[in-house]
């Protein structure tokens, strides 16, 4: 599909492929519960990279993400969730996870900020007090939802959620997104119209058709087949991390597991909706799918350590 819709970054997703097998092999020498001496020093060092594009100031498409190493971008905030998971699955104060959760809201990046966060819904749910709090959280956040509004979002943010309510009320602007993904996915029918015969992901209608919306536009070259065997293989994948964590007997290495099945399983949900116009359209990649290598070494990182017992 990268090849389809942007040839020219080819070259870099097979690149980031490389370096993520490199790192998967990596991880699968590094078991959680052998971090948890050098726990701290990952937390500090996750915390300030996150800061540093903010620190630096590089503003990119209105948001501060990235950061330039030898010609490469790389976006901090996707680079160092192994690392702040496994500070998590290793610290006895897991609410401190929520200071880079807070940071990466300030970038802002509110798409990473929910699947960083939602890396830590495995250990509040084996953590009672956590757990307590956690919905004594949400329940103020409802009865605040209205200043939360007005004052906690973006104009940009607001805009999304109110074009993912009525689409139709911005079809050139604010709605634009949607809709051509909507159309995209619905000319796809059962077969496809063929590689590179994608009408709307070919003639730059649809948006982003490497990134946010290449499921949009795989589902118009490749059909509902293509949809069928892609929503099949992360079932697969979670259903077989999720027997590897229950199986597993060390209780880090287990809400480790869990916690990366859970943003893959979030991810691929979000990513999925908002092609589809049930959820917000918001800034989170198709897992494995889309372009973008720090979220796939991130992820074969991840994947790695989970294999390392």
């Amino acid at each position: 599909m990268v090849l389809s819709q942007e040839p020219s970054l080819i070259l870099k997703q097979l690149f980031s492929w490389i370096i993520g097998l490199v790192l998967f092999a990596i991880g699968t020498q590094i078991h959680p519960k052998n971090i948890k001496p050098y726990r701290w020093l990952l937390f500090i060092f996750s915390t300030i990279l996150i800061l540093s594009p903010i620190l630096l100031n590089n503003i990119t498409r209105g948001s501060r993400r990235w950061i330039n190493i030898g010609g490469l971008s790389i976006q901090p905030s996707e680079i160092v969730k192994p690392w702040l998971l496994l500070f998590l699955v290793n610290t006895n104060l897991p609410i401190l996870f929520f200071i880079p959760v807070s940071l990466i809201l300030i970038q802002p990046d509110l798409g990473s900020a929910v699947s960083t966060a939602v890396l830590a819904l495995p250990t509040i749910i084996y953590n009672k007090k956590l757990l307590t709090i956690t919905i004594i959280i949400g329940i103020i956040a409802i009865f605040m939802s209205p200043i939360i509004w007005k004052y906690g979002l973006h104009d940009y943010q607001r805009q999304r959620i109110t074009t993912f309510i009525n689409p139709q009320s911005d079809p050139l602007n604010k709605g634009y997104n949607v809709i051509q993904s909507q159309i995209a996915i619905g000319s796809g029918g059962f077969w496809g119209r063929g590689f590179k015969k994608g009408t709307q992901g070919q003639l730059l209608f649809l948006p982003e058709k490497h990134t946010d919306f290449i499921f949009a536009a795989m589902t118009e070259e490749m059909g509902f087949v293509s949809v069928f065997i892609l929503i099949l293989s992360y079932f697969l994948l979670i259903n077989t991390l999720i027997k590897k964590a229950f199986s597993s007997t060390d209780k880090a290495q287990m809400l480790f597991t869990l916690g990366i099945a859970s943003q893959i399983w979030i991810q691929a949900f979000i990513n999925i909706g908002m092609n589809i116009g049930i959820l917000p359209v918001t800034g989170i990649p198709l897992p494995f799918v889309s372009v973008g290598g720090s979220s796939l070494m991130a992820f074969l990182f991840s994947l790695g350590i989970i294999l390392s017992s």
